[in-house]
């Protein structure tokens, strides 16, 4: 009762004078923001026209535009300057960043997701000027019955002068500031240019600004390409990016999409609708995971490690991050500006990420087609999960220094799949190892291409007793032939005449391994020769680039130099990788004779004659350059390698499963799935420029013309139809003509 009378004995105080004392400190106020934003003005506007100008240019060229934020100043914060990551030629690969910007055209924007930005977060956005009063006395009451502040009021143009002309603190001068800068924004600006600058710059959490490069975070497409619930969930982030983003909470997302939906119903922009169908069709779509009705997991997202940024080279780009990390530390790399040059070819890798994806692709393929076959579904759901599983590799180094070209650790580098085949699987080669084994007996004199071994059923000690891939026998038949058509029979006759010496050296030397660990990862076994102990694909590589290099050691290594901001060399990695080099080289020589290497070499260019399983390879993809390889298929068919040799570049191709325990399919070799890779790329590579020819003058060394079949010199006058171009250590070579194919000598 005494409130009560006090507030009726000060009516005036209460009413009057403090309403009116507030007022007029209210309005000095506003009029010192006035003051302050009027000589703000010029310098604010003209950073937005700088802004507009840039999504002028997309209008201009049609396609998106990524900008960095010097490009586009937004409120008080620090310029931080991405690490930019080029390929041999200064082209840039990669980059590591904290900030993610592209502006796009306005018809780039779905129609509902402007529709869906309008129904949630400014209704009267068509019919004010920049300041919703409404808005303002809504959100106002709600906060006081709230008893705090959950609604702000402000108007999409508002909300832009926020981004772009304060520090996004909330309190009262921001507010009125912003208030003098959307009425601005307004007298300048029509609607449809400030929806395409807000939509454009806000942020969307995880590093991404603009719905185009949050569309690529979220679902790995362009923003054009977004259905009508996937712009609704990116208009969901647009209120509290850590409270409703997809990556960071899932469940928040998720409903507030459906209320994002319900929205635009009641906005009359989505007519004869249900949004729990279409939560549903979207669910199923993006694979989300229930669990107590709550949304745990998903697939969105799962390209952030990929198409939303400059990536032309993921697992590479994400190998030497982790390395310069250990080196430089994460803040400097993704904010200190750096410029990493590697000895990745941009064309190369971009060939070579096509061929994998697309040998990958063809094998789990295989795996859905005999899925739908199967009538009973647990078999049928057995090998529809195998088609994911698939994996593979592809990496290209130069033989003569260790520079990596092309380097791809996967089909595709997800948030989910991060495992680098190239360096962190280890499976067993097969018959690719084959060529070191035969170098080793080669370089021993053991045998030439011309010696002749019975392809017949054998026994070796402990009754070991290894069977062709054809489980047929061929007789009589050449060290050349042998290779070609990679008989299992004879590549263990060579081993076992050879013995283990050699070929374990080329492994020990080239891959700097101890003793320890060549005990560790090979035994001396019989089964070697068909490739029985586990290798990297980097390490098959290494192990190959001995036959082009002719015995020279390397060390693979993919950054050249690193510079800081200001251009200055803060890593020479390459003048230190080189220079252990050759101090190996100084102190080891070479690790295989140049002859033999050359020899084995020779050998191999078989792959593409008569009776190789690849030869169909060189027809279809057009090969005329010189080239050699080598296929592997392991037992089961769980592996299928192929060893491609040219005389700049060797190239190992994996195909198969990391854990090795799903089969590619019954008679699925190598020829047919890893070799067509190897194919597509080296065409893709070398159609412009071939690679130059396999060296013909080595000393110490002589060629002859050969027939195939025998081994022996051609006939002088043609009687020998198939022939090839062979080299033999001096002194080695058949010494006879052909003694198959004599030509009858006609009667007179």
């Amino acid at each position: 009762m005494k409130i009560l009378n006090w507030i009726f004995g000060h009516k005036k105080l209460l009413f009057i004078y403090l309403p009116s004392a507030v007022f007029m400190v209210l309005l000095t106020y506003s009029l010192v923001i006035y003051i302050e934003w009027r000589s703000d003005r010029d310098a604010a506007m003209n950073r937005l026209a700088r802004y507009k100008s840039l999504i002028d240019r997309t209008e201009e060229m049609k396609k998106g535009y990524p900008y960095s934020r010097t490009e586009v100043e937004t409120g008080a914060k620090a310029v931080d300057i991405p690490t930019r990551i080029y390929d041999r030629n200064g082209e840039i690969i990669g980059e590591f960043f904290e900030e993610k910007r592209e502006i796009v055209p306005l018809d780039f924007i779905p129609k509902s997701l402007i529709e869906g930005l309008i129904a949630s977060e400014d209704r009267e956005f068509y019919n004010h000027n920049g300041i919703s009063y409404w808005g303002i006395l809504r959100a106002l009451v709600h906060n006081i019955i709230s008893l705090r502040v959950t609604q702000g009021g402000s108007t999409i143009t508002q909300q832009l002068a926020k981004v772009l002309f304060t520090d996004m603190e909330r309190n009262l001068k921001r507010k009125i500031y912003e208030a003098y800068c959307a009425i601005e924004i307004e007298k300048y600006y029509d609607k449809q240019d400030i929806l395409q600058m807000y939509l454009n710059l806000i942020y969307f959490g995880n590093g991404s600004y603009g719905v185009e490069s949050t569309s690529k975070m979220y679902f790995g497409k362009s923003v054009r390409d977004l259905d009508i619930v996937e712009t609704s969930m990116i208009i969901g982030t647009i209120s509290n990016p850590l409270i409703y983003s997809p990556l960071s909470n899932l469940n928040n997302s998720v409903a507030k999409t459906r209320r994002i939906l319900q929205s635009l119903i009641e906005t009359g922009y989505l007519k004869n609708s249900d949004p729990d169908i279409m939560m549903k069709e979207f669910s199923r779509k993006w694979g989300i995971v229930y669990t107590d009705n709550k949304a745990v997991s998903s697939r969105i997202g799962s390209f952030i490690y990929s198409s939303y940024r400059i990536n032309r080279a993921p697992f590479f780009v994400e190998k030497i991050r982790r390395d310069l990390a250990e080196r430089f530390g994460e803040e400097t790399l993704k904010k200190g500006g750096l410029s990493i040059y590697t000895t990745i070819d941009g064309l190369r890798q971009d060939a070579a990420v096509r061929s994998l994806r697309n040998g990958v692709l063809a094998q789990r393929e295989y795996h859905l087609k005999i899925s739908k076959s199967y009538k009973k579904q647990e078999l049928a759901a057995k090998e529809y999960e195998k088609s994911g599983n698939i994996e593979g590799a592809l990496i290209s180094i130069d033989p003569f220094t260790g520079a990596i070209l092309a380097y791809v650790g996967g089909y595709e580098l997800t948030s989910s799949n991060q495992n680098d085949n190239v360096y962190q699987i280890r499976r067993q080669p097969g018959s690719s190892i084959k060529p070191l084994v035969y170098a080793a007996a080669i370089e021993k004199r053991m045998i030439t291409p011309s010696t002749v071994f019975i392809d017949e059923p054998v026994q070796f000690e402990k009754g070991y007793s290894p069977q062709n891939y054809s489980q047929k026998y061929l007789g009589p038949v050449t060290v050349r032939e042998a290779i070609v058509r990679s008989l299992n029979t004879i590549a263990v006759i060579v081993l076992d005449k050879s013995g283990y010496d050699r070929v374990f050296s080329y492994i020990q030397e080239s891959l700097m391994f101890d003793d320890s660990m060549m005990n560790e990862r090979f035994g001396k076994t019989l089964s070697f020769a068909l490739g029985a102990y586990e290798i990297s694909p980097l390490e098959s590589t290494v192990l190959h680039s001995l036959l082009i290099s002719g015995g020279e050691f390397i060390i693979p290594y993919g950054i050249r130099q690193v510079r800081d901001y200001s251009g200055e060399i803060i890593w020479d990695n390459e003048k230190e990788t080189l220079d252990r080099v050759a101090a190996v080289r100084s102190k080891k020589g070479r690790l295989l004779d140049p002859g033999a290497a050359r020899i084995t070499i020779s050998m191999l260019e078989g792959m593409k004659g008569k009776g190789s399983s690849t030869a169909w390879l060189v027809k279809k993809y057009g090969i005329t350059f010189d080239c050699a390889g080598k296929t592997g298929t392991t037992s089961n068919y769980t592996d299928a390698w192929f060893v491609g040799y040219n005389q700049d570049m060797v190239t190992s191709v994996w195909i198969g499963n990391k854990t090795g325990l799903i089969s590619l399919g019954t008679g699925r070799s190598a020829s047919g799935i890893a070799a067509p890779v190897w194919a597509e790329y080296a065409a893709a590579v070398y159609s412009d420029n071939p690679p130059p020819q396999f060296p013909v003058d080595v000393e110490g060394l002589t060629n002859e013309t050969i027939c195939i079949e025998s081994g022996e010199v051609a006939g002088r006058n043609g009687e020998c139809s198939d022939t090839a171009i062979q080299f033999y250590y001096s002194g080695t070579e058949p010494g006879k003509f052909c003694s198959r194919h004599v030509k009858q000598q006609l009667q007179e």
